[in-house]
């Protein structure tokens, strides 16, 4: 399994997660000739990708979806509120997810799950194959135990890390945005990302991208300094974490080389 971190943030966010032959681009929130350009960097095309899959339907994570989807004829799975607010014109491409149940594309599981955002039926991701696990859950206001659960024995997990507090509270967004950004419907903090990693106890995630951080209210140094801080006080100051970059291709993850890294461990 590969995973890449094509573009992250409140303007745009795309991943692209590839085993065995099975390429399934998550998010479409940049422009199309942007993620032409991404996939072209991995050595793919549109013509070569199994499906889209969304979280929800907000811009800076669906923006190219329907275009890309019709004008390439690629399905795009998605919840039934997310693909209602796409208003697909052929509906065929559309492929409705429901949370708790597990769907096989290609050579990939595809586990979805409810998480809590202000929008209609977002979720997150665990993608399993026989190559390795990955969970993806950005745009969330806290992590229920019903999203908890899919932290643990994961590879790679790509968690939100939305902002810092105290940069929150003294910046410059109107109040009224600062209460949805840290509401219940919002976004994490840099320690409830970490607070929920670290509750998976004695079975973390191998790797972590801490995902969707802020321009604005947040920064990696602030990031990486919260969540390592928490991990280390949980005994998890082993796990690797990396941030994400807002606009560019900065992050590729393989579960080979993750084993590789692994077996002087098992020597």
């Amino acid at each position: 399994m590969q995973v890449w971190s094509f573009a992250s943030g409140s303007d745009g966010n795309c991943y692209l997660v590839e085993s065995e032959g099975t390429s399934l681009l998550v998010e479409c929130g940049r422009p199309y000739s942007q993620i032409r350009d991404l996939l072209d960097g991995a050595g793919l095309s549109f013509d070569d990708l199994s499906g889209i899959v969304l979280t929800h339907a907000h811009g800076d994570h669906s923006r190219s979806a329907r275009y890309l989807s019709q004008t390439h004829r690629v399905p795009i799975y998605a919840s039934r509120g997310t693909l209602g607010a796409l208003a697909l014109e052929d509906i065929a491409l559309g492929k409705p997810l429901e949370s708790g149940k597990t769907y096989v594309v290609g050579q990939m599981d595809l586990r979805p799950f409810a998480v809590p955002h202000d929008c209609r039926e977002p979720l997150g991701f665990r993608f399993e194959s026989g190559s390795g696990r990955a969970a993806i859950a950005t745009d969330l206001g806290w992590v229920p135990s019903n999203v908890a659960k899919h932290f643990r024995d994961v590879d790679l997990l790509i968690v939100e890390a939305n902002y810092d507090p105290h940069l929150l509270h003294t910046g410059t967004y109107p109040y009224f945005l600062k209460q949805r950004v840290s509401g219940t419907y919002g976004h994490l903090s840099n320690a409830a990302a970490g607070e929920a990693i670290a509750a998976c106890r004695d079975r973390p995630p191998s790797a972590v991208w801490l995902a969707h951080l802020s321009e604005h209210n947040n920064s990696p140094k602030h990031a990486l300094q919260t969540v390592n801080r928490i991990l280390r006080r949980s005994g998890l100051g082993h796990v690797q974490i990396k941030t994400t970059h807002h606009r560019r291709s900065t992050l590729r993850w393989t579960s080979a080389v993750a084993r590789e890294r692994q077996l002087p461990l098992f020597a």
